[in-house]
């Protein structure tokens, strides 16, 4: 999923489910965060010699090796579900133990442990889940690793994730065939909208303790007139008028990536900043806490991020022990 789904529906949802609008918004924020979290780096703080250590959630460069990318796609955007689900059918036959399928256990795990944290990154910790819940309806038969299982005939791309299939399988308002499963004909929006009817039950749960089911109905009619019409081609249709009919529904602030992080962190910038094509940066930027950082939205957006990722691994550890993988010194 893009932002449309993980920024705006999400903060809809949110709202619906009885956060309110600042609420709304952080979920909103780090839940689309997860997706722009990828400049690795260490914070220093002032005060004190302590050092704070970036984790991301999402990377640019598919080639890191085996272990680096299963902390990274398995855990934030293809939560392993059921191999054997009936979504899951491949012509050939074929399975993997890393097989992503919608609504899986271990996505439903993810939120209850959101949902029961009591730490001050509670909301941001459930923003976080919520990207790596609902991105099982959009990752659904692809894995968070090289396997030919993810690729589609003749294309060269590398067979990671969906990166055959470009950006199909996250569009909203897009229909595309995948021709690896049985039933390859495929209309996001019937898969963006039970994944919201599912975050929605789970973040009314996160916040009145109830799944406010009765609700759901409203929320589906104005979610499936906001989504609008169903295009198929290369490229993505419709997108300015679903993003005033999102506002129209919530009336969320402008998504900047980098507002927490230059919120709470002063950079000095050596040379090129290290966002202008890191792989080349020779002279790394340095950064530094501002004060009042133990309370900003970065800092507990990281906090939330480790505790997603800690959880996770600990999840995951049998599956990654029969990979050969091993994250627990990391």
């Amino acid at each position: 999923m893009d932002i449309e789904f993980h920024y705006h529906i999400t903060g809809i949802i949110a709202n619906r489910a009885g956060f309110t609008d600042d609420e709304a918004q952080i979920i909103a924020h780090a839940c689309q965060l997860v997706d722009d979290n990828d400049s690795l780096g260490n914070i220093y703080c002032s005060e004190s010699d302590d050092v704070y250590e970036i984790y991301i959630s999402q990377t640019m460069d598919i080639l890191k090796p085996k272990r680096e990318l299963m902390r990274i796609y398995p855990i934030f955007h293809f939560l392993p579900g059921k191999p054997m689900a009936p979504s899951a059918r491949r012509a050939d036959g074929k399975m993997h133990i890393l097989m992503t399928t919608p609504g899986n256990a271990l996505a439903y795990n993810v939120m209850a442990d959101a949902r029961n944290d009591s730490s001050p990154y509670r909301l941001y910790r459930i923003g976080v889940a919520s990207h790596a819940f609902s991105d099982t309806w959009a990752h659904q038969n692809f894995v968070g690793w090289y396997d030919s299982l993810n690729g589609e005939a003749a294309n060269p791309l590398p067979n990671i994730g969906h990166a055959d299939f470009i950006h199909h399988p996250d569009w909203v308002g897009h229909c595309w065939t995948d021709s690896r499963i049985v039933d390859g004909q495929v209309n996001n929006n019937h898969r963006f909208l039970d994944a919201a009817k599912c975050l929605f039950l789970e973040l009314s749960l996160c916040k009145t303790g109830a799944d406010n089911a009765a609700r759901w109905p409203a929320l589906e009619t104005d979610l499936l007139n906001a989504m609008g019409p169903v295009f198929s081609g290369e490229v993505q249709r419709g997108k300015e008028a679903r993003l005033k009919a999102y506002n129209a529904l919530f009336n969320i602030p402008e998504y900047k990536p980098r507002e927490w992080f230059d919120a709470a962190i002063e950079t000095t910038v050596n040379g090129l900043p290290d966002t202008f094509m890191p792989a080349l940066t020779i002279f790394k930027d340095r950064y530094q806490w501002k004060a009042g950082w133990q309370t900003s939205d970065w800092f507990l957006f990281q906090q939330a991020i480790k505790a997603h990722q800690a959880f996770c691994k600990t999840a995951l550890t049998t599956v990654f022990s029969q990979m050969n993988v091993n994250l627990s010194d990391h």
